[in-house]
């Protein structure tokens, strides 16, 4: 490997555990009133199973990697209960891939998990396509849980205009209060639904480069 491809996978080393931490932080900042960019095109709304999804909020942290999240109309990042997420990170001659991304996502978990009485995660692997299936909480102040977070994550291998990428689609549905128990009770049997809506999502990221 050359330098400058050395050079380059150390920076998607270095910056992927912080690309979460980096988007949850810009979009508490961002003003609700700013437009979105949509910098690739999957369609808008996304139609995901029996739900459309519109562009809400986007993000290109470093030049290798753009985020594209997704909601129902009439909700917000505060309190959604569902969202579709996007993401390419070109990882070029590097040996970054899917592979690679799924075992930060596995180690952010364990790690997650040390603080988290509800995290677990479930992995698979099918022709080095992945899926990542976990749940997350959030307790509040008073030790009672805010919101549980149910989230699927589909990793793949493509390549956009001849250059190689790593692209994640995932779905996220969270549950609060009074909702959470039968919403937990619900996730075995809606397991299947997601996972088959992501995998046989077909859109590719469109670009425009110039």
């Amino acid at each position: 490997m050359s330098a400058m491809k050395k050079t380059y996978f150390f920076l998607l080393l270095l910056f992927l555990p912080h690309i979460a931490i980096h988007a949850d932080i810009a979009r508490q900042q961002q003003n609700n009133t700013a437009s979105v960019t949509q910098y690739f095109n999957i369609g808008n709304p996304v139609h995901f199973g029996d739900n459309d999804f519109y562009l809400a909020w986007s993000s290109r942290p470093y030049n290798f990697y753009i985020l594209q999240e997704y909601l129902p109309k009439g909700e917000n990042f505060d309190t959604y209960t569902s969202m579709f997420t996007a993401s390419v990170m070109f990882t070029g001659d590097t040996p970054m891939n899917s592979a690679k991304a799924v075992e930060y996502k596995i180690a952010e978990l364990e790690e997650t998990k040390k603080t988290d009485i509800v995290c677990q995660y479930l992995v698979y692997e099918n022709n080095s396509e992945y899926i990542v299936d976990f749940i997350v909480s959030k307790t509040g102040d008073n030790g009672l849980l805010e919101f549980v977070e149910a989230d699927i994550h589909y990793y793949r291998d493509i390549e956009i205009n001849g250059l190689k990428a790593t692209y994640l689609l995932f779905i996220s549905t969270r549950a609060y209060g009074d909702d959470i128990m039968p919403f937990l009770e619900s996730i075995p049997s809606k397991r299947e639904y997601w996972i088959q809506n992501l995998t046989r999502f077909k859109a590719l990221p469109q670009f425009k480069f110039k």
